[in-house]
């Protein structure tokens, strides 16, 4: 398996369901610039919420009974917003 995971879109809702390798290094190449991304990901309880949006949480939960999926999409229009503020 690669080092570096390449997320396709199937269709218009996205990607196929990703379920990416829990508290540890996992690496994400942008499909349009090519920049790679070390991310982190964790399954967290939350404690409580706060009115300003954050909120408090338990300790990642156990890997061995919880995995995170998520699915990518590009936005074309903020690619496009982006690329234009680049210099």
């Amino acid at each position: 398996m690669a080092k570096i995971k390449r997320i396709v879109e199937v269709d218009e809702n996205g990607s196929d369901p990703i379920f990416p390798k829990m508290g540890g290094n996992y690496k994400l190449a942008c499909c349009d610039c090519g920049l790679v991304h070390d991310i982190e990901f964790y399954v967290v309880e939350i404690l409580e919420r706060h009115p300003n949006g954050f909120f408090a949480y338990s300790e990642p939960l156990d890997n061995e009974k919880y995995q995170v999926m998520f699915k990518a999409k590009r936005n074309n229009r903020s690619t496009a917003n982006m690329r234009r503020k680049k210099p």
